[in-house]
């Protein structure tokens, strides 16, 4: 289970003392559970991170609408959310709310924190009276949230501190193990399903409307790209500098495959102008977008290279093939989980980087648009 918080002795001490603490006053006052909150009608699912790391819950979202069909399922959620589920049915309400201490910089600045607004969400919350809320973080803060919430019932993992908040505490879990699997273990409290009956490897659900895909068809057709050449999207950005991959090893790579396939190039440039930069021997197509016309360019192309990104998660949700370059945290348990997928590189620990080699993403790319060109053939000969 990926925490949101490097694992240090002062944290684990913090932590520990809190718990000793805190457990002998639920004991007292009780931890709020309703032994017969089984009727299910209200759920709240709380991700309150990244792009990438809501589409993880979406597998999740997927199995509660087939076990609680009659339930209204919110979402409480970064404003992105709102973009990036539309046209999945997944949730009936999207809570939008941007907690201060997701923020990479400045997270316990006092001057972040309306206090106003964040009391008027947590009433509103509190009066909606979920039945269930279910969270997959490793994060006290993530527990006290949903303790001031107050569902009826609410799952979550009991990590080492905060977990007497909860009143399903599962035990941690398995370091290598994926965060979609993470999600959906927290079903077996309410029905002793881990969601994994329905599918062995399930994958992460996101959708374009046809509308969408026309007009991105249209902007490569303005753009001067082909429709019948091998389009490569290239997105370099990452959420943080040691997630990204030189830009120089992006352009040596995509000018390599541009050559060796006759290939088109579109390359996604980040809201704050990454990759705008990338020297490439190909004519390529840079492009800056909004979140939904990104997605609807990358259902155009045939293969999406990349780095451990949100980008690389909507793609594979989209079902776009992906070379993804993990030079820091663990494609273990955040890598794509598509059948089409690839991850080039081993990872590492948090504050740490493993280089990636140029060739190595070359290679693995190389012989994924090599299977895409086979089967192009075979759809044309079985067409003829």
């Amino acid at each position: 289970m990926a925490r949101t918080w490097p694992v240090t002795l002062r944290k684990r001490l913090m932590l520990s003392a809190l718990d000793a603490l805190g457990r002998p006053l639920a004991t007292v006052f009780g931890r709020g559970r309703d032994p017969g909150a089984t009727d299910i009608r209200k759920i709240l699912v709380v991700e309150l991170w990244q792009i990438g790391d809501v589409v993880l819950a979406t597998p999740v979202l997927q199995r509660l609408r087939e076990l609680y069909p009659g339930a209204t399922v919110t979402l409480l959620a970064k404003p992105h959310a709102i973009e990036l589920l539309e046209g999945t049915a997944l949730v009936d309400e999207i809570i939008p709310y941007d907690f201060p201490w997701t923020a990479r910089t400045g997270k316990y600045r006092p001057g972040r924190y309306d206090r106003k607004a964040l009391t008027r969400l947590l009433g509103d919350l509190r009066a909606r009276r979920f039945d269930v809320s279910l969270d997959c973080r490793m994060d006290l803060r993530s527990n006290i949230l949903t303790r001031i919430i107050g569902a009826r019932r609410r799952i979550g993992y009991d990590f080492g501190g905060g977990g007497f908040l909860l009143t399903d505490a599962l035990p941690p879990p398995p370091a290598q193990r994926h965060k979609i699997d993470d999600w959906l273990a927290l079903l077996e409290p309410l029905s002793g399903d881990s969601g994994n009956e329905t599918a062995d490897n399930p994958e992460p659900l996101l959708r374009v409307t046809d509308a969408e895909r026309e007009n991105a068809r249209l902007n490569l057709q303005a753009l001067g790209l082909s429709e019948d050449n091998v389009l490569i999207g290239i997105h370099p950005g990452a959420s943080y500098e040691a997630k990204r991959w030189p830009a120089e090893s992006f352009g040596e790579v995509g000018s390599a495959l541009a050559s060796r396939h006759s290939a088109d190039l579109i390359v996604f440039v980040d809201p704050a102008g990454y990759g705008a930069g990338i020297r490439l021997t190909s004519d390529a197509a840079f492009v800056r977008t909004s979140l939904r016309e990104m997605m609807a360019l990358m259902t155009h192309c045939d293969l999406l290279l990349c780095n451990d990104s949100g980008p690389m998660h909507i793609a594979a949700a989209l079902g776009v093939p992906v070379v993804a370059v993990f030079q820091t945290g663990s494609p273990v348990t955040y890598g794509p989980r598509g059948l089409n997928d690839s991850v080039v590189g081993e990872g590492a620990g948090w504050g740490q980087t493993s280089p990636v080699d140029a060739s190595e993403v070359l290679a693995v790319a190389d012989a994924r648009l090599r299977t895409i060109h086979a089967q192009r053939a075979t759809r044309t000969g079985n067409n003829a």
